[in-house]
């Protein structure tokens, strides 16, 4: 398989605590890979380095083979990397077509901003493109919305949209099933082979839901005090001794 990132050795530091030590990970072109380990263990700040939000202290990160260890977090994006965050970070008093919109101009240049001010086309294309991703998130008819009133799971998924609306390559999702029901959460995870499946989007995701990470991955790596655990096919971390016994209990 090809590799589409790669982190490298990265090491991260906050005030003296180790977030990752010496962390490494591939992610492979196509795949769905997800993270899991307890609260501490490293998962977002890993996802905020890859952002650019946070820059490690040693290590290097890859992306279609080129460095972006120290890329400033708008050219990530431009160069394909979306994500979503564990607390939702929506404009409450704009709809939600004007919110899913915003992800338009994560990748937009200086000369493609003043091509929007000049363009009516423009402008209602990616109206139109905003729409189409909430058609294929199966939340049509909450364009004119507002998110401050509508159900978590539904806010999820506005937040979801506004990712994909810009056309990723790769799509980092940090616990996309959390505050979900067991109904929304089965939902997410058809959602989320959808978005591999039919947009061809390859996507990395942190999850505390053990049931979601296991029936919808392709690989599973395990983070403990920001070192690889272990990292397996969904049935091989099952049966690992050390995660059943830290992560997952006896009983799962």
């Amino acid at each position: 398989m090809t590799p589409l990132l790669e982190a490298q050795n990265l090491t991260v530091h906050f005030e003296g605590v180790v977030a990752l030590n010496g962390f490494s990970l591939t992610v492979n072109d196509g795949e769905i890979l997800g993270i899991i380990g307890p609260n501490g263990s490293g998962k977002t700040t890993f996802f905020n380095t890859i952002s650019g939000f946070v820059k490690p202290d040693k290590g290097h990160i890859f992306y279609n083979q080129r460095e972006i260890t120290h890329v400033s977090p708008h050219v990530i994006a431009e160069l394909g990397i979306a994500r979503t965050f564990q607390n939702l970070e929506l404009f409450p008093y704009m709809t939600v077509l004007q919110n899913v919109m915003v992800g338009n101009h994560s990748r937009v240049t200086t000369k493609d901003a003043l091509k929007n001010i000049c363009s009516r086309d423009e402008r209602q294309r990616q109206e139109f493109q905003a729409l189409e991703v909430l058609d294929f998130l199966g939340i049509s008819g909450f364009e004119h919305s507002r998110p401050a009133g509508l159900p978590f799971g539904i806010q999820k998924l506005v937040e979801l949209a506004r990712a994909l609306v810009m056309q990723p390559e790769l799509l980092l999702l940090d616990e996309p099933a959390a505050g979900l029901n067991e109904q929304e959460t089965m939902e997410m995870g058809r959602i989320i082979k959808d978005i591999r499946d039919d947009l061809i989007i390859t996507v990395l995701v942190v999850e505390h839901d053990m049931s979601l990470v296991m029936s919808i991955s392709d690989r599973v790596v395990v983070l403990s005090s920001g070192e690889t655990l272990t990292e397996g096919t969904p049935e091989e971390v099952k049966i690992n001794r050390d995660v059943v016994e830290v992560f997952l209990g006896s009983t799962y």
